[in-house]
């Protein structure tokens, strides 16, 4: 197989933009710097493009029981619609059944992520609590599962810990090195805000995000930080949302804090739109202030990586005129992350080096897939998004293989890939759809 030059693109890392060539051989990057030369070798000018690792979306829900249904995207379609936006790497969740053992419920989610075709890792779902279930952390740990995901909410479903239980699973996973993921909404404080509404019969989608208020992010945060200073563990909040949560998330220097899209752009207005239904997600969208914040806190290091919570559905699966606390929740993100923020970054004026941390460097370091994904350097996977930054359209829907019919951010500009490249190899979605999948699970590695 010949090697392949990428020629005269302006190379975005981490640290540093760069106008390199890149060398690929096989599935890795064999070189990267300037005025490279490689003999018999495809060579492809990438001059006025821009080039950036592949992304790694840090959250996403492949097919899972949602309600009485399961989201839309499996890792077969899920894995096309990342890889069409330039999403190289996901990592999924497991889901504990009932006597399940943690180990059983990696198996099944491995079993069905078979159907990818791109490289993916997972994190362990822990949504009941037994000692027997703890026992199972360090080998999971030393076989590459080394973040585990609690709630602090979802009582009625049987998934919630409570934060003495959370402060055990805590301490067994600082013990090993891992890193505690937490859904930080206090159980208690959505109960109080829920039941007057309920009581009052107010069922429309805009009381969606008064029953779930900020202070519930508050509330779980401040648990977490305590529990972070006492056990010494890493603790990584999902889908961070509110000014106060994110306040408060600053207290210990052992929280990562993950926000998404939805919380950056839009607000609690959307609820209040004839498909208000469709923007039910847990948490909710807050304020234009809390947007606010969280832009300031992306400027500031504040906020460490951007997940999409990838859980989508379709028109139908969100039934009209039913109470907003029975509608499946979750909306889709994963095809749409990099060309919505590429967009808005452009625009903002925004360091480019900052995106890449965000979406591809500080997801691989965080959960042990660096120097193998996140970054363009020798020895890397080959997985590569080549793009035009003149190229920004409003009129994207054409360009979407998601097999959904809605996206929360039709109106928005975007920047979609000229080019991806997928362990050494230009993407090619249709050719991909004749083809079985071969992403591969990769193991997450304490360092």
């Amino acid at each position: 197989m010949k090697n392949t030059l990428l020629k005269n693109g302006t190379v975005i890392h981490a640290d540093r933009i760069e106008q390199e060539d890149i060398i690929i051989q096989d599935e890795t990057i064999l070189k990267v710097g300037s005025q490279l030369k490689c003999d018999d070798a495809n060579i492809i000018d990438c001059k006025e493009k821009l080039i950036f690792p592949g992304v790694i979306d840090p959250h996403t829900h492949m097919g899972i029981p949602i309600k009485d249904g399961y989201s839309r995207d499996d890792f077969h379609t899920g894995s096309l619609s990342a890889l069409n936006g330039g999403v190289t790497t996901i990592i999924d969740f497991s889901i504990l059944k009932k006597e399940q053992t943690l180990t059983e419920s990696i198996e099944t989610r491995k079993s069905l992520a078979k159907q990818s075709y791109i490289d993916y890792s997972l994190h362990c779902n822990i949504t009941r609590f037994s000692k027997s279930l703890l026992d199972e952390i360090p080998e999971l740990i030393e076989n590459g599962i080394i973040s585990f995901k609690v709630f602090t909410t979802y009582k009625e479903a049987g998934m919630m810990l409570s934060y003495d239980e959370i402060k055990k699973v805590a301490r067994v996973i600082s013990k090993y090195n891992g890193i505690l993921m937490v859904h930080a909404e206090d159980d208690i404080e959505i109960s109080k805000a829920l039941s007057p509404i309920k009581r009052e019969t107010n069922t429309d989608p805009y009381f969606h995000g008064m029953s779930r208020p900020d202070t519930a992010e508050e509330v779980a945060i401040n648990h977490l930080v305590d529990i972070a200073i006492d056990t010494e563990c890493k603790i990584y909040i999902v889908h961070l949302n509110s000014a106060i949560g994110l306040e408060v998330a600053r207290r210990s220097d052992n929280i990562f804090v993950e926000t998404c899209p939805h919380y950056l752009l839009l607000d609690e207005s959307v609820y209040q739109r004839e498909d208000g239904r469709m923007y039910v997600a847990s948490p909710p969208v807050r304020k234009k202030v809390d947007q606010l914040s969280l832009w300031a806190g992306i400027s500031n290091n504040d906020i460490h990586t951007l997940g999409t919570d990838h859980c989508p559905f379709n028109i139908d699966d969100k039934k009209e005129n039913i109470p907003f606390y029975n509608i499946p929740n979750g909306m889709g993100g994963v095809e749409t992350l990099f060309p919505i923020m590429l967009a808005q970054w452009l625009d903002r004026g925004l360091d480019l080096c900052k995106l890449v941390e965000l979406t591809s460097n500080n997801p691989s370091r965080i959960f042990g897939l660096y120097p193998q994904k996140g970054s363009i350097e020798s020895g890397s996977d080959a997985d590569l998004i080549v793009v035009n930054p003149k190229e920004i359209t409003y009129d994207w829907s054409q360009l979407l293989v998601s097999e959904t019919d809605w996206n929360a951010f039709s109106g928005f500009k975007a920047v979609f890939p000229e080019q991806v490249w997928l362990k050494g190899r230009l993407v090619n979605i249709n050719e991909l759809r004749n083809e079985s999948p071969k992403g591969r699970f990769i193991s997450g590695i304490i360092r």
